[in-house]
Order: structure tokens, then C-alpha cells, then sequence
């Protein structure tokens, strides 16, 4: 069953890809423009194949001469959803030429839009000038410089946010426990001599049904009495 849906995921990219004079996937990295050497493709893949072992993101860039559609925006939108890479943990960059010049547009799946908001946006502002210099394949490289960037600043971020809110929890405890500690202590120390008041219970005599809670000191005389309604005794009491 994996094989039969794998080969009818293929075939619908292949036919999406007729269908709308798309270039068809050849890896994740296509380079249909001729951008690259040897080197320079081994260079981009094994970036490729770092930022899916590092972040889990799946990053694929097309290098074309040749744009089916109008713009560069209804290109990239094409081969994000013609591709199958708008609905995951994705990266899509795609580098057209139009007559002399060099554009750029880096679109990102639902995931990455989820998980990393405006991080496409990000990624392609970072490598912009150097796609209007024609420097392509220094553009395909910065590109996973920015994406470590800003992975990077997502994540510190995340950790001093979460950082700041363990602080705060911690100084809020502290200041609930010292507040029941004083409570407590102020209910069983000696006001006077600072000793530990003991406790004897005895009807009282100022409110029917009621006993007295009489809190006092052994060293000092100090007492106090505490009128409540009386609680009800076990048998054995």
C-alpha cells in the first residue's frame, strides 16, 4: 500500500506538472539554470541535508531561465503546491531569471508558517541583494546561513521567554510559601518571648455550641483565646 500511494503521489506531481508547464522535481536541489558546478551542487546539497538533520526543515530550491507564468509570485506558488511542499515542514526557494537579471522568492509549507511565522519572508530579505547582483550561488549558500540565524534567534528567544516565566513562578512560590510560613508562625509563637504557644480546647462560655481555643505560653503567661463553633468528636474522643 506505501508503494501504490508513493507511486500515485509521483504521478500526480508529474501529471500537475504537464499539465502547467512546471520543471519537475529532480531532488531538492533543481538547477535547471545551470547555476552551479559540481562543487558547488555537492556544496548545496550537503546544506540541503544539514538543515533537515539540524531542524527537520526539508529545503528545495529551483535555479530556472524558464517562468510559465506571469510572475515570479504565480511560479513559485505553482511549484509550491504542483511540488507537494505546501503543506509540510518545508522551504521552497526559487531562483528565475528574467533577461539579464536574477529574482527570488522563498515561500514556506503550512508547517513552517506554524511553527516559524514569517521566516520565509526572512530568508529571502537575507539573500535579496545578492540575487540583484547576480550572485546566485552565493545567494543559494547565504540562504542556510539565514535560516541558522534565525533558528537560532527563534529558539533563544523561546528560551528566555520560557526562562522568565520558570522566574517568575519560582519568586511567586516563594513568596506564597514565606507568606504561609509567617502565617503559621504567627499563630503559634509567643508574641513576647518567641517560645512555642500550646494549645488547650474547653467549652465556651461566651457562645452556645461554641469552644474556646486557648493559646498559650508556658514561659511567659501570654494567652489567647479563639471562640469557634464547636467540632464534632470521635467515639473514642
Amino acid at each position: 500500500m506505501k508503494s501504490l500511494s508513493l507511486w500515485i503521489s509521483l504521478a500526480i506531481i508529474f501529471f500537475s506538472a504537464i499539465a502547467f508547464s512546471l520543471p519537475l522535481p529532480i531532488g531538492a536541489l533543481n538547477d535547471y539554470g545551470n547555476v552551479l558546478d559540481r562543487h558547488g551542487r555537492e556544496r548545496v546539497n550537503a546544506l540541503i541535508s544539514d538543515a533537515k538533520a539540524r531542524y527537520g526543515i526539508d529545503v528545495s530550491i529551483l535555479a530556472s531561465w524558464d517562468n510559465p507564468y506571469d510572475s515570479i509570485d504565480q511560479c513559485a506558488y505553482a511549484i509550491l503546491d504542483g511540488w507537494g511542499l505546501g503543506q509540510g515542514n518545508t522551504i521552497l526557494a526559487v531562483f528565475l531569471k528574467e533577461g539579464r537579471d536574477w529574482k527570488v522568492r522563498v515561500l514556506g509549507g503550512e508547517q513552517i508558517a506554524r511553527t516559524h511565522p514569517g521566516l520565509a519572508a526572512q530568508l529571502e530579505a537575507g539573500v535579496s541583494d545578492l540575487v540583484v547582483h547576480r550572485r546566485v550561488e552565493e545567494a543559494m549558500v547565504a540562504l542556510f546561513a539565514v535560516l541558522d540565524t534565525k533558528i537560532h534567534a527563534s529558539t533563544a528567544e523561546e528560551a528566555k521567554t520560557k526562562a522568565g516565566t520558570n522566574r517568575a513562578l519560582v519568586v511567586i512560590l516563594i513568596i506564597v510559601g514565606v507568606g504561609l510560613a509567617a502565617f503559621a508562625i504567627s499563630r503559634r509563637i509567643c508574641p513576647r518571648c518567641g517560645h512555642i504557644l500550646h494549645r488547650r480546647i474547653r467549652p465556651s462560655f461566651r457562645s452556645y455550641g461554641g469552644e474556646d481555643v486557648v493559646y498559650y505560653c508556658r514561659h511567659c503567661g501570654y494567652a489567647r483565646t479563639v471562640t469557634r463553633k464547636r467540632r464534632p468528636r470521635g467515639r473514642g474522643g
